[in-house]
């Protein structure tokens, strides 16, 4: 260990003056309190995007292909492109439209979707999220699946019969007529996200195309890939046979507000939390500044047998930076134990109503950590830096002439 380190080290843990023993104390908490502050808001930001990721995977496709103008009845001759992609998994066509549900006085506003039942199994397994009835009964005519809280806003069960209502009626000499189709309930199924819990309804293609007046026709074609994290990838692929009058959506394209607005907001959290560690930063500098002046004679004596300026600068720089050293290998320590338990055991739990999640998953990165962990000890270097010089410009005999 080099000489100036050790009397740092021996500066710094001097209990001779108890007020500046209490500073240092206070400096430390300070780093330590910061650090894992920023760590879990960081962790809380990145789960919570993570979370959300997540439910969307498990309850949209990862790519989708519409047509721009006209009916989209040609969609069986895009097929060819996509067994030449290794990264497509499966796709099928499928049906998206708005409707109304009612059961007696109850109405609901909901979102219907046509697929193929065997072909669904496959790619969105709203099969495994059943919690009543038999998915099989969907291939029935007029059976349907429906999320549970619409199950709640219509007061039906499995087995229960209600209509359904197209905004896509037909004009009669009597005026518009709506058209409207009764179905049974054959499942209940819950996603665990209320925005989708509270629309969803799934029937078969070929009964939704006849409800909706679709003919042949559907809205689009889904994609399901082996890794949905390279669908920007495999959306480049596709452009390169597929243009106008189709257009190409991933998750993400379909997501991006959302996902934009969190980044900023993971960012705006960290400027702000980062301030902690800034604050605690200027008692780093209290502390040096006032050692320095309660050690100028041991400062002399140092530069009368032979230490420069830069030996002293070091000696100072290294008080401070242990102090952010410690800080913030501690606050890292407090910050990942909070953050593995709040993880592990679901200590946040949240409304599913308003979060889209039920509970608040923790989550960080090797980069988060190298960030807030570089960012601290920077920060403490540089507030270091001015009482380290202003010590190192003592001159010895101005110091000893009294002595």
């Amino acid at each position: 260990m080099p000489l100036y380190v050790r009397i740092a080290l021996k500066y710094l843990l001097s209990l001779r003056s108890k007020a500046l023993s209490f500073m240092t104390v206070i400096s430390f908490v300070g780093i330590t309190v910061g650090v894992s502050a920023l760590l879990i808001t960081l962790a809380v930001m990145s789960g919570f995007q993570w979370g959300l990721k997540e439910k969307i995977l498990e309850t949209s496709p990862h790519i989708v292909i519409f047509k721009i103008t006209g009916k989209f009845t040609e969609y069986s001759s895009l097929y060819d492109y996509f067994s030449d992609i290794k990264d497509i998994q499966d796709y099928q066509p499928f049906i998206y439209s708005q409707a109304l549900a009612s059961k007696g006085g109850n109405v609901k506003s909901v979102n219907i979707r046509g697929v193929d039942p065997d072909k669904d199994k496959k790619i969105m397994k709203v099969n495994t999220k059943l919690i009543a009835g038999n998915y099989d009964d969907l291939k029935k005519e007029s059976r349907v699946l429906i999320g549970k809280d619409v199950a709640v806003a219509l007061d039906v069960w499995v087995g229960d019969s209600f209509k359904i209502m197209s905004p896509f009626g037909r004009k009669t000499p009597l005026g518009y007529l709506p058209k409207i189709k009764k179905v049974y309930v054959a499942g209940i199924v819950d996603f665990g996200m209320y925005e989708y819990d509270s629309t969803y309804i799934q029937m078969r293609l070929d009964e939704a195309q006849r409800f909706f007046d679709m003919k042949n026709a559907v809205t689009g074609i889904q994609i399901k890939l082996k890794d949905p994290y390279r669908a920007d990838i495999v959306k480049k692929k596709l452009e390169r046979y597929i243009s106008y009058p189709y257009i190409i959506r991933t998750w993400m394209d379909l997501n991006k507000s959302l996902f934009q607005a969190l980044q900023l907001e993971k960012l705006a959290m960290f400027l702000v939390i980062a301030l902690i560690v800034l604050v605690a930063s200027f008692n780093v500098s209290s502390l040096l500044i006032t050692k320095a002046r309660e050690k100028r004679k041991d400062i002399a004596i140092l530069k009368t047998i032979g230490a420069d300026s830069s030996f002293i600068l070091k000696t100072f720089l290294w008080q401070g930076m242990l102090i952010g050293i410690a800080g913030t290998v501690f606050g890292t320590l407090i910050g990942l134990s909070v953050i593995y338990f709040g993880d592990t055991y679901h200590l946040v739990k949240l409304n599913p109503e308003v979060y889209m999640i039920d509970y608040l998953p923790l989550k960080t990165s090797i980069f988060d950590v190298a960030a807030v962990f570089s960012s601290s000890l920077l920060i403490c270097f540089i507030s270091s830096i001015l009482p380290a010089y202003f010590a190192s410009r003592d001159v010895p005999a101005e110091v000893l002439r009294y002595e």
